[in-house]
């Protein structure tokens, strides 16, 4: 299984999706809180991208209506929501912004805009520190937060949209002087990187804290720790958005790479692929948000087989290797 990929475990809630019987209703739609009446205008926004479905989907368009008009638009700047022929609605809310209101009518559910969201999605630790303490922040990448205070041993855990820095879940403050607490704070950084499996830490505060806490987790972390130069919120929140997103990108070109180097154990055209796929086959299945003129519904039906035989599934640009918005790394 390739790291780069969401693993199989990551995606369970998907593979379920797909073992319901069709069709499939799948909407994308804004989700923007940055503007005035933002509750408002997400239920508008909520009734205008389901009014296109047809007239059989009437009952199943009222109930999801209601389900998704009830979810907190705060949760991300976009969400996406699934519903079969008279089944429940599965909805998730996104990080990445879209223009405008999408609704798909169709045999399988379009998964490949929620799968490149959660490939987005980066386990990171940030740290915001000065010479008190520290206020740390955690996210993985399957969408939990977890949390505990330095002082105790209480624990919650939130199950829900991973968000980014500016979405805080918990803090952490300790209150005795920063000489004494740094290795305290170290301590708790060390321990929420393993809880979340954090693939980088990011340190925010004055330059003499940041430093301070930089220098211990480099002896004891072996991901990178990045002191994060920014002169306020905004500017920082920007910076760990732009540091996250190289690693997401990072992680799609060494796919890509990997795909050119294992000349013996990939396949890139589309018949290839299916046939690979209905064998049980592919390791890694590269696939573009795409639909194909030639071929229409062919990568839903890709991502559905590749769910149910535990391959991962990577969304990458729609670059020459594809055939169909397809292509695939094998394991025979």
């Amino acid at each position: 299984m390739n790291e780069t990929t969401p693993t199989t475990s990551a995606m369970t809630d998907l593979r379920d999706l797909v073992e319901r019987d069709g069709p499939f209703l799948t909407a994308l739609i804004p989700a923007r809180s940055d503007v005035a009446g933002a509750s408002e205008r997400f239920g508008v926004q909520v009734r205008n991208a389901l009014r296109p479905a047809s007239a059989e989907w009437e009952d199943d368009v009222a109930e999801m209506t209601s389900d998704l008009e009830a979810l907190d638009h705060g949760d991300g700047a976009a969400l996406i929501a699934v519903r079969a022929r008279s089944g429940p609605t599965f909805a998730e809310f996104i990080d990445q912004p879209v223009r405008r209101a999408e609704l798909t009518e169709a045999p399988l559910p379009r998964l490949a805009p929620l799968i490149e969201a959660r490939q987005r999605v980066i386990a990171h630790v940030v740290v915001e520190v000065d010479l008190a303490g520290a206020d740390l922040v955690a996210f993985d990448g399957g969408g939990t937060t977890t949390s505990e205070q330095v002082e105790g041993d209480t624990e919650h855990i939130h199950r829900g949209h991973p968000g980014g820095w500016s979405q805080r879940r918990f803090q952490q403050r300790a209150e005795n002087t920063w000489d004494e607490n740094a290795r305290d704070v170290a301590d708790a950084v060390e321990h929420m990187v393993a809880r979340v499996d954090a693939r980088i830490v990011l340190v925010v505060g004055p330059t003499r804290a940041q430093s301070m806490l930089v220098e211990l987790l480099g002896d004891r972390l072996s991901i990178p720790t990045h002191a994060v130069e920014a002169g306020d919120d905004e500017g920082a929140a920007a910076e760990i958005v732009r540091l996250v997103s190289d690693i997401a990108a990072t992680d799609t070109k060494r796919l890509l790479d990997e795909f050119k180097e294992r000349v013996d154990h990939r396949t890139s055209t589309s018949l290839e692929v299916t046939e690979a796929l209905a064998e049980g086959r592919v390791e890694t299945l590269l696939v573009h948000d795409a639909e194909s003129s030639d071929n229409p519904g062919i990568v839903d039906r890709a991502i559905r087989q590749a769910l149910l035989t535990d391959a991962d599934i990577h969304v990458v640009p729609n670059v020459a290797i594809l055939d169909d918005g397809l292509a695939a790394i094998l394991r025979w």
